[in-house]
């Protein structure tokens, strides 16, 4: 709480009370420099400390601070000087916890590991504090609704999908209006958050609910609390947790309430449905909630109480929503600032009308009730994949990846080093996207990046693909390939996880990239066939990869404004 406060009286650019606690923060740290000198013993002598001469076993208060207020140097430094040269490194990230980030040639290791040895769920049960935010581990720990997920995400997926685009479609032109004549200026970043609420609430809950623009708020708000009560809760050590969750949780549950009140209804009414129903799900509303009732009602019927669900369906909306609300601001804002350059938005509407028009003559596709937004089609949009690659390098949300937790005891790694039980390990990320030695011009935003790196990999030269160049004939030519089968696996696709780490790695990479692909997809092939989109004057300056650090995740920049316009596509 006092770190969460301290950012937002500097974010707010109170001075005063931002030099009060920076103070503050310091004499707690040295408090808790106490704390972890006592548990500093649990790792190897031989595991060097991140920004600390050899042989010290305590990070600094200047070290500590580093993390809150110039991460991207602390990470930068973990990359450059133990990473990528294949060493471990102990850092220190929130409040006492000290962190071992591994080598990314430690990887491979890293995923051979079952989850008994080392845990996905319980280490972001932590970084969650799910047990403090919403009352119980079981809704990270007891993971029935996320197998739920994966399920529908990578086995059924095509049957939600034209819900989806509906209400995407339903959204932008409620939010953006039909006004063909007048430029009408929005906030770019709550605008297209709104939109993603609506359409991700469709793949939820479904309709009508998904539009109750009161139920959308008190979602994101509630999600907002539970990041919030996590960072507070988390910062200190753990026997304070306990009296820290009782106060940082009473704003989550005032919105727990709220949302329940709105789930209440719709939840009796499905329940009621179930009872009638109990084997036959012929008439079952297609959404991801239905399909979490059926599997509750088999394996877990206890959970079945609108409280219950009210927490697991808003952990669903955490995957789904909140951070593709990020992802979705930051490829639309990436587009419009590099238009000029690049004529990004043209090459994105005719590589949509291309798609389009080699779908009129067939058939309606009966998995997902669409001509256009079947699997095959989706990969074969190779520029939009090019541009949501190359936004996630720039500007991912996260900062590291593969974060596990040490479930056992006598864990040594393919280097030999021992990894006590309870121990947080991870790989650290954003650096090596931005890498000067692996990518080119690293720090700037290039839309075509990935194309061209993708039609290099299958024999193609595009090198004189860049500023000012449209895509028409390459789309006809080159990525024909990719339009026609689909089935052309490029190690740049967007879906692809072999050397950028957004979406995890192994049997663990998060199936919710499956949902987003079509999202993101879906929302620019919508948004600049059927608008002129342009950024306002006066915005905050341009933004270069790696800027916007707050601590060790990266937000998207707020106050950008973007001028709408209904086009005449007649």
């Amino acid at each position: 709480m006092v770190v969460l406060s301290l950012f937002h009286a500097v974010h707010e650019n109170n001075l005063i009370l931002g030099a009060v606690g920076v103070s503050l923060l310091g004499l707690l740290c040295r408090a808790l420099m106490m704390i972890q000198l006592k548990f500093q013993s649990q790792f190897p002598k031989e595991l060097p400390l991140v920004g600390e001469k050899p042989g010290k076993r305590v990070f600094s208060l200047g070290n500590r601070l580093m993390f809150y207020f110039n991460c991207s140097k602390l990470y930068s430094d973990v990359w450059n000087n133990f990473s990528k040269k294949g060493f471990p490194v102990l850092v220190p990230t929130l409040g006492t916890r000290r962190e071992v980030f591994l080598p990314h040639s430690s990887i491979k290791w890293l995923l051979s590991q079952p989850s008994t040895v080392l845990g996905m769920w319980d280490v972001f049960s932590e970084m969650f504090q799910i047990g403090h935010s919403l009352g119980h581990e079981k809704y990270m720990l007891k993971t029935w609704a996320v197998d739920t997920s994966r399920h529908v995400l990578t086995q059924d997926l095509e049957g939600f999908l034209e819900p989806v685009r509906q209400e995407l479609e339903l959204a932008i032109d409620s939010l953006l209006g039909q006004d063909q004549q007048n430029w009408t200026s929005l906030d770019l970043f709550e605008t297209i958050r709104r939109i993603v609420n609506q359409a991700g609430s469709r793949f939820v809950v479904g309709a009508p609910l998904c539009r109750d623009k009161d139920y959308l708020t008190a979602g994101v708000g509630a999600i907002d609390d539970i990041i919030t009560c996590a960072g507070a809760v988390g910062f200190f050590p753990r026997f304070l947790r306990p009296l820290v969750g009782l106060f940082t949780r009473k704003r989550t549950d005032n919105m727990l309430k709220v949302l329940e009140t709105h789930y209440d209804p719709v939840l009796q009414e499905r329940f009621a449905h179930i009872r009638a129903n109990p084997a036959d799900t012929t008439h079952d509303p297609n959404d991801l909630l239905q399909r979490m009732l059926r599997d509750a009602q088999r394996g877990c019927p206890e959970e079945l109480d609108t409280p219950t669900m009210t927490r697991r369906i808003l952990m669903a909306k955490l995957g789904f929503i909140y951070q593709v609300g990020f992802a979705c601001s930051n490829l639309v804002r990436n587009i419009l600032e590099s238009d000029s350059e690049y004529s990004t938005i043209s090459s994105l509407r005719e590589e949509a009308a291309q798609i389009r028009a080699e779908c009129d003559s067939l058939p309606v596709d009966p998995l997902t009730g669409s001509k256009v937004w079947t699997r095959k089609n989706v990969a074969g949009m190779v520029c939009a994949d090019s541009v949501m690659r190359e936004t996630l390098r720039v500007d991912a949300f996260p900062t590291r990846a593969l974060i596990r937790q040490v479930m056992v005891d006598g864990l040594h790694t393919d280097t030999g080093l021992p990894l006590p039980k309870g121990a947080l390990v991870s790989v650290v990320s954003q650096p090596m996207h931005t890498d000067p030695e692996l990518w080119s011009d690293p720090l700037q935003f290039d839309p075509y990046r990935f194309l061209k790196l993708r039609n290099e990999t299958a024999g193609h030269d595009l090198s004189n693909v860049k500023k000012g160049t449209g895509l028409k004939s390459m789309l006809g030519e080159v990525t024909d390939g990719y339009n026609q089968s689909g089935k052309n696996w490029s190690p740049h696709a967007f879906l692809s996880t072999s050397n950028l780490l957004i979406f995890g790695r192994g049997r663990y990479s998060c199936p919710g990239r499956f949902l987003v692909d079509f999202q993101m997809k879906m929302l620019i092939a919508y948004l600049f066939t059927e608008y002129d989109v342009k950024l306002a004057e006066g915005n905050p300056p341009k933004r270069r990869a790696g800027e916007g650090w707050l601590m060790e995740f990266i937000f998207p920049p707020k106050g950008v404004k973007m001028m709408v316009k209904r086009r005449d596509v007649s």
